[in-house]
Formats: structure tokens, sequence, C-alpha cells
């Protein structure tokens, strides 16, 4: 089977750091993977470089067997690759079902010039997706009133509004509570699971890694140094160097 998402010696460069220095991988449909690594790594460039927001220095991104590199974010956007992000970014003065409604209509190119009528619109499928990620009886509230993890909920469910099926997530549960951290995940790899959407997600927090990820990369100083199951990456010696130090019990990088 060929690969959803082809990466080809992905680079970028600002002078003589190398931010992303020769990164290749390939996602299949329906992947669940982490992108681990220490801060600086690199993961937020090549986010940026997948979805056309920084043009690499060399390289080459296919998506579904088409050439993106170079490609504007909205375009590649419509090409099916969706994000979330770090820090969310909602529409407090709107609803929830709102977010998600106006999330639905740039998915139809809809313009401005309905926004007077833009409530009446899509309503049912934003109740849908509001279900999916466990929002439903959340619709009508405010988004500014949103406990943070429902947040989180919310921005996934604007995500998915665009039909991707790739979904990068930098930090999906950043800054929630343990157990909201998860409910957050289990709901993401049942959506994988129901849909058959690629996940590829950066994360810190080791257990969210190794409980729901399928595979692992990790990044370090912008070139992949290891990429396997969490098993295989968790005892491998250069991963142990990067976030423990030479000769540190890999069992405990799930705490790292």
């Amino acid at each position: 089977m060929s690969a959803l998402l082809d990466v080809r010696d992905l680079s970028r460069h600002y002078g003589a750091l190398r931010a992303v220095d020769g990164v290749s991988f390939e996602l299949a449909a329906g992947d669940v993977r982490a992108l681990i690594g220490p801060n600086g790594a690199g993961k937020s460039t090549l986010f940026k470089m997948l979805m056309g927001e920084t043009r690499p220095n060399s390289g080459e991104v296919y998506f579904g067997g088409a050439r993106i590199t170079g490609l504007r974010p909205a375009r590649i956007v419509r090409r099916g690759i969706g994000r979330t992000f770090q820090i969310t970014g909602t529409w407090a003065s709107m609803s929830v079902a709102e977010n998600v409604q106006t999330a639905c209509l740039a998915h139809d190119g809809r313009t401005l010039s309905i926004l007077p009528y833009a409530r009446h619109l899509h309503r049912e499928r934003a109740e849908a997706l509001l279900d999916t990620v466990g929002l439903a009886d959340q619709a009508d509230r405010p988004a500014a009133v949103l406990a943070y993890g429902d947040l989180k909920r919310l921005e996934l469910a604007i995500a998915l509004a665009g039909e991707p099926r790739l979904l990068l997530m930098d930090e999906p549960t950043a800054g929630m509570a343990a157990t909201e951290r998860t409910d957050l995940m289990e709901t993401v790899t049942r959506i994988a699971r129901e849909t058959g959407m690629t996940i590829l997600f950066t994360e810190h927090d080791m257990d969210v890694v190794f409980a729901h990820a399928e595979r692992v990369m990790v990044l370090d100083r912008g070139a992949l140094i290891a990429e396997g199951t969490p098993e295989e990456v968790r005892a491998d010696a250069r991963v142990r160097e990067v976030y423990l130090g030479v000769g540190l019990d890999p069992e405990a990088l799930a705490d790292a």
C-alpha cells in the first residue's frame, strides 16, 4: 500500500542552525504516530513545513501521491490535512456549535456574504461532530465559558469539520489534567480507528505517547534519531541519552 504522507529528505536551515535536517518518513492511512523530542528539536518547524506555513530549504512532501511542497496552507487543508495547536484557537464570542458551523462553512468555501445566515447552516453536522468529541450537551454554551479540556475537544471538532485524512496535533494534551489527557487521546484514537484517519501528534507527556501511539519517531537537533514501536523507542540507547543521560533505566523514560 502506498503511503498517505511521504516526507523525503526535508530540511529547513536558519543560517547555521539546522532546525530540520534531512527528515524522511512515511505514514499510511490509519496510522497513529507520535513525534517526540526535547524542546528545540524541530518538531514545530517540521509541522509548519507539512502545513505549508514554512518553506523547506530542500526536500519534498507528497500527500496522497501528489506533491504538496510549496503549496499555501489553505490549499493543503483542502487536500485533506488538518491541524490542532498547542494553544487553542476558538471564537470566544460564539457558541460551541457556531464555532464548528463556521469551520464547516470554511470547508465548503463559503464567503463572508452569508454570515448573517450562518447560524442556520450546518447545524446538524456541527451537532454530530460535537457528539463525536463528547460535547453534544454543550452545543449552545458560549465557547468563552468552557473548561480548558473542553476547549481542546472543541478545537478537535473544528479540525474534524474540514474532513481531514491526516490530522497533525501539536501538544494536544498540554495544560490538561491527567484524566483529561487520557479521555482526549482515547477519543482521538477511537476516531482514527472508526474513520481510518491518520494521526501525527507531538507530545511531551511520555505516558500519553506510550499509551496511545502505535509507533514513535524521535527528533533531536533537527534529525530523526529513532523510529519504532513504543517498546523499541523506550529501549533505544540514543533516545535514553537524549532524554535522560547515558546508562539510565529505559523504564524511567515513561516518566520523562
